[in-house]
């Protein structure tokens, strides 16, 4: 198989969700300097709207042999990787809190494998989506608070491998929501402006998909 050959419009925004996720780690490794931390939360928020603008294509025209695996791949690198590697980096957490990292790590992982060789419902997730969690540990970092951040690394880790279901976002209104949301975020952390407000809006958003399980059990119970 020529990889180049099969490859169709949605795996160039893929691609660029790899790249991304790359420039995401050299930031979180100091490669920007002072605003390092900072650049990488930019980064992830950018990957995930090239994520979201592969799955969009992808269903509009049609994905490729390789599109599903190679999406898992750009995941883990973006939002499985760099955020784990951005949490360690920038509070500088030593070798005795690095096993909470490789925990997360596994478990998004694990929960790519698993959406890999599952059947694929088309309203819902089988555990928290790895975008989510790196998007909500990301932004966690820019809080100021490590143990805070270890703690929701777990958390996150938890959720990726358990039954929950999460729904998918496919209605084109709130994916635009999400997607604005997300980059208005990211150009206040770019530009330096009130970037707390930034990431809390970020995590807000975060939470309410979190939230979305317990929503949708209770409006099922009373129907």
């Amino acid at each position: 198989m020529n990889v180049f050959r099969v490859m169709r419009l949605p795996d160039l925004f893929t691609l660029l969700n790899v790249i991304l996720g790359f420039l995401a780690l050299l930031a979180a490794g100091g490669a920007w300097g002072g605003n390092s931390t900072n650049f990488a939360v930019v980064f992830i928020l950018l990957a995930a709207a090239a994520d979201g603008l592969d799955g969009f294509v992808a269903r509009k025209t049609g994905s490729s042999p390789i599109g599903a695996n190679l999406d898992s791949l750009a995941d883990l690198i973006s939002f499985g990787t760099a955020p784990a590697y951005l949490a360690i980096m920038a509070f500088h957490l030593g070798p005795l809190v690095w096993p909470a990292g490789i925990f997360y790590l596994i478990c998004g992982t694990l929960r790519l494998a698993r959406f890999n060789v599952t059947g694929k419902g088309d309203n819902f997730f089988e555990g928290l989506p790895i975008p989510a969690a790196g998007i909500f540990l990301s932004a966690s970092v820019l809080l100021g608070r490590p143990t805070l951040t270890i703690v929701l690394m777990l958390l996150l880790a938890g959720l990726m491998v358990s039954s929950i279901s999460y729904p998918k976002i496919r209605d084109i209104r709130a994916m635009a929501l999400f997607g604005f949301i997300f980059l208005a975020a990211g150009w206040f952390i770019f530009r330096q402006n009130d970037i707390l407000y930034a990431a809390l809006l970020v995590i807000m958003m975060i939470i309410l998909y979190l939230a979305s399980p317990v929503v949708i059990t209770r409006l099922q119970k009373r129907k």
